[in-house]
């Protein structure tokens, strides 16, 4: 009798560990690295989720996926860059560029979490992917040796790891909207889509700022004008969009900023918390902006754009 009672809790537990190992490898084995998948998603996680949310299992992923992206900032973030041998200065661009790029994948990821806008999220999540990429081309485009990351260990693993969540989230994403995009799919096809309406600005564009560009043709409204001559606001267009930041505090309502004709040799920073900023030039062949960092002198690609969104550092 005692034997038959420890006989059925041995199978009672066999049949609950493969129960939860099945819970957790139907929805794993869908991804593109179901190993990744598996090792990061426990029963733990799995037994907290809603069932009757759509993407419950997305979320799960995408929370995953933050927390590695998460602890990859704080990694990087310990680093004593400065303490960096001579062999190993020009890598501190590089790790720099890691270190703005995993705020800004945390940020879409946290965006994406709860969110059922599809195309928002896809667009998020393809960008955090394009950022673990353009981490590691910051190493290659300096020229830095393999050797140097390998001094990592712990990075390298994490870095691996999260870009493999990072695929795996995606992969998830499609496939729980998958439904709702051949529905999308089979309204559109009944009925023709227009990308134009009818004054010729594309459907997506408010009324006010329809208004806003109709105006231009007559010498645009703005709000900060930059000229070389000194006749506007300020000279640069950097030192028009710092000011700008400074008179927005925080507002998103549209602020123009007219650039005057002439050559502007400079690498315009938009910073990621400045919202709605828009420029306005002369015209083909009349403002013209140039920059002129480039990988020879040292900088990555990351930070040769000519107008780029960086991270504020406070």
């Amino acid at each position: 009798m005692k034997f038959n009672a420890y006989f059925l809790v041995f199978f009672s537990l066999l049949f609950m560990l493969q129960y939860s190992s099945c819970r957790i490898t139907a929805p794993c084995s869908q991804t593109p690295y179901p190993q990744v998948c598996r090792h990061y998603i426990n029963t733990n996680l799995l037994s907290n989720l809603d069932r009757h949310q759509r993407f419950a299992f997305r979320d799960l992923v995408l929370k995953v996926s933050m927390d590695q992206a998460i602890e990859a900032h704080q990694l990087v973030l310990s680093l004593n860059l400065n303490s960096l041998d001579a062999d190993h200065t020009r890598a501190k661009g590089a790790w720099n560029d890691c270190l703005e790029l995993y705020e800004d994948t945390v940020d879409k990821l946290n965006r994406s979490i709860g969110s059922t806008n599809a195309l928002d999220v896809n667009t998020w999540l393809s960008a955090s992917l394009t950022n673990q990429q353009t981490c590691q081309n910051g190493f290659k485009n300096l020229n830095i040796p393999s050797s140097h990351l390998q001094s990592f260990p712990n990075y390298v693993t994490l870095s691996t790891n999260l870009s493999k969540l990072l695929s795996n989230s995606l992969s998830i994403h499609k496939v729980s909207t998958s439904s709702s995009a051949l529905h999308f799919s089979k309204q559109v096809r009944g009925r023709r889509r227009r990308l134009l309406s009818d004054d010729g600005f594309p459907e997506w564009v408010s009324a006010a700022d329809r208004k806003l560009l109709q105006s231009i043709s007559s010498g645009p409204n703005a709000d900060m004008v930059v000229a070389q001559d000194g006749s506007g606001n300020y000279k640069s267009i950097s030192e028009a969009v710092d000011a700008a930041y400074k008179l927005q505090g925080g507002a998103t309502k549209r602020f123009v900023i007219h650039v005057k004709a002439g050559v502007y040799r400079e690498n315009i920073e938009i910073k990621k918390t400045m919202k709605n900023i828009m420029f306005i030039g002369d015209g083909i062949d009349a403002t013209i902006v140039t920059g002129n960092e480039n990988v020879q002198d040292g900088s990555t690609t990351y930070r040769s754009a000519t107008f780029g969104k960086f991270e504020l550092k406070q």
